[in-house]
């Protein structure tokens, strides 16, 4: 069927309608490309396939989940890219709704044929999703059980947070009326006191910024050089440490990149069938 027949048939809005009941955008994709087939073959397939949708949803209530389409991440972990926290989270909500969705087909092969066929091509976990779940919290923050020396930089960073804060918070009391307000912020990944301009040179420091106004100066006392360098260092050494976890955990899921790229595919015919 030629474009010119399928735009005065409005075939466009019907595959908009379409779109509107798919669960992620792998699925949306497929819909908006689907054409009419001249395959009577096809055409009955294609019928079968939503008669047992039907007839499934008829009995139960069932669907993909929170699955994203994970191929754009998944091809960059297996280019040896990092992955982000979210993307490792959203690889791990996708993979669990294929374990779901395949477990649910898999004991119901006489009844649901076709369906069974292609949840059959959803991909097994291959313990990532465990994996993502001891490293990764469900907002996105790696855990401190992620590994032992991780665990061990963030005692230390609070240790010397607390050590730092200490004496900051005591030149707040001593030196009240030098001061703007009495809190301590940050400047470049460095705390510091808000100064005010007129008591420049009566605090041994280093000046990292100021107000706009030019009243204020935001300052690092000279004794507390050290132990900014010391939390920084410990806080570079903790990310630096982050990223080795999640490195290592998108090796794992670029390990199996191809396998995941298909059950997407897969997962997105089912979400389409039940679309």
């Amino acid at each position: 069927m030629d474009s010119k027949t399928l735009h005065v048939l409005e075939y466009d809005k019907i595959r908009e309608r379409l779109k509107v009941f798919c669960d992620f955008s792998a699925s949306m994709e497929l819909a908006l490309a689907l054409e009419p087939t001249d395959s009577y073959d096809l055409a009955l397939a294609r019928l079968a396939e939503t008669t047992e949708a039907r007839k499934l949803f008829s009995i139960q209530d069932v669907g993909i989940g929170g699955a994203h389409d994970i191929r754009q991440a998944v091809d960059l972990a297996a280019r040896g890219g990092v992955l982000e926290s979210q993307q490792l989270l959203d690889i791990k909500s996708t993979l669990i709704s294929c374990r779901e969705l395949k477990k649910s087909l898999e004991r119901k092969t006489d009844e649901y044929p076709r369906l069974s066929h292609i949840a059959a091509g959803l991909p097994e976990p291959h313990g990532i999703v465990d994996a993502i779940t001891r490293i990764i919290s469900d907002r996105g923050e790696v855990l401190d059980s992620a590994s032992p020396k991780l665990a061990s930089l963030r005692r230390e960073i609070k240790v010397a947070h607390g050590r730092l804060m200490t004496r900051l918070q005591r030149y707040l009391t001593e030196s009240a009326n030098k001061l703007q307000e009495p809190i301590i912020t940050q400047r470049d990944g460095r705390y510091v006191i808000p100064l005010r301009a007129e008591f420049k040179g009566s605090i041994k420091a280093v000046v990292h910024d100021q107000s706009s106004s030019g009243a204020t100066l935001f300052v690092e006392p000279l004794p507390v050089v050290e132990l900014n360098n010391e939390l920084r260092e410990l806080e570079l050494q903790a990310r630096d440490e982050e990223r080795r976890i999640l490195a290592e955990l998108s090796s794992q899921v670029g390990e199996h990149a191809q396998e995941f790229n298909y059950g997407v595919e897969n997962l997105a015919m089912l979400d389409l069938i039940f679309a």
